[in-house]
């Protein structure tokens, strides 16, 4: 039997990897594109990763409220994977 753990970790592999990736396009493209926006609004220069780490704050005070929430642990767990692709690609600039 799987552990819950994994199913989640499976479940956000699922979604990143297919689901949203078809219906959002590539994670680190759009959450660049969200860091443009972002940015045009407050005049910062906020980067992708830090639009991952903001998404995965939002999960994390979500499960303060509802820690039994699957969907948040899901999430976050997404957003991790996301934000690891954005630093790789800000690396390789």
């Amino acid at each position: 039997m799987t552990s819950p753990r994994i199913a989640c970790l499976e479940e956000a592999a699922n979604l990143t990897g297919k689901d949203r990736n078809k219906a959002y396009g590539d994670p680190v493209t759009n959450h660049q594109h969200i860091a443009n926006i972002f940015n045009a609004i407050t005049g910062r220069n906020i980067s992708a990763r830090e639009v991952a780490i903001m998404h995965q704050a939002t999960k994390i005070a979500r499960r303060f409220h509802n820690p039994t929430h699957k969907d948040s642990y899901v999430d976050g767990m997404a957003y991790t994977g996301i934000e690891y692709e954005c630093a790789l690609k800000e690396k390789n600039k």
